[in-house]
């Protein structure tokens, strides 16, 4: 019991308004919101225990071989590339590469542990908490809750998230400790109209380079980045089976 302020309180059930009215549980919100705002994410280790995660992992090999790779293109926007308003040289237009897998909701087993951790309503009010907004559980069919599969050399490039935030469960490392990396910048930007172009520009050349094949960005910054406060930081996940992050990409 890691996190013993998301227990139901006596003579609380799940039909209650709220589950989190402790004061241990407003002090542990407090601080995620805090860490969120200022890091992009905040993780909780051991959200799952050890039987949990074993069993959703048995649970979704039986269903492996079914998962969807996607194999493409894309620019750290999500966007189509537009050469009328920006150059070939813009990060705007700069395509990145992944490939990854994935599990979708419906071919989750019925009694799947993924299942009830997201129909949970202690996990959709943390959540709400956390960001502070009203939140409900999505009707996608599919996308709800789904489990991303990554095989050898497959990757997912830099990119901004289309959410304004996202809720990811780690449930199994990869066999290589150098591989299977989940990391991202400190924040680049405050919102989806606001490109900053020249940031993105410097964390792809400083963190991605491999993917330019010795191209130059024309918005990559040709002062002292680490000066000026123009080099974005990496983050790299202590990312362990069990933990739960809440990151706004």
């Amino acid at each position: 019991e890691k996190y013993p302020w998301l227990k139901l309180p006596s003579g609380v059930d799940f039909g209650s308004a709220s589950f989190l009215s402790s004061a241990e549980a407003e002090t542990a919100v407090q601080e995620a919101r805090k860490q969120l705002l200022e890091n992009g994410a905040v993780s909780f280790p051991g959200f799952l225990t050890d039987e949990a995660v074993q069993s959703a992992v048995e649970d979704l090999r039986s269903c492996e071989d079914q998962a969807y790779t996607t194999d493409d293109v894309h620019t750290a926007y999500l966007k189509s590339v537009d050469h009328a308003k920006f150059s070939r040289d813009s990060v705007y237009n700069h395509e990145m590469k992944t490939v990854v897998a994935s599990t979708a909701y419906d071919e989750l087993s019925s009694d799947s542990v993924l299942r009830s951790l997201y129909h949970d309503p202690r996990l959709l009010e943390l959540v709400s908490r956390i960001v502070d907004k009203k939140l409900y559980l999505s009707d996608d069919p599919l996308g709800c809750c789904s489990v991303n599969v990554f095989r050898p050399n497959f990757h997912h490039s830099f990119h901004f998230d289309e959410s304004e935030f996202s809720v990811t469960l780690m449930l199994q490392p990869a066999e290589d400790p150098k591989s299977g990396l989940f990391q991202f910048t400190s924040p680049l930007r405050e919102n989806e109209e606001d490109l900053a172009l020249e940031l993105t520009a410097n964390a792809i050349h400083e963190h991605d380079p491999t993917s330019l094949n010795g191209k130059e960005l024309c918005e990559r910054s040709t002062k002292s980045l680490k000066n000026n406060g123009n080099l974005p930081v990496l983050h790299t996940l202590d990312f362990q089976p069990g933990t739960l992050l809440v990151l706004a990409g």
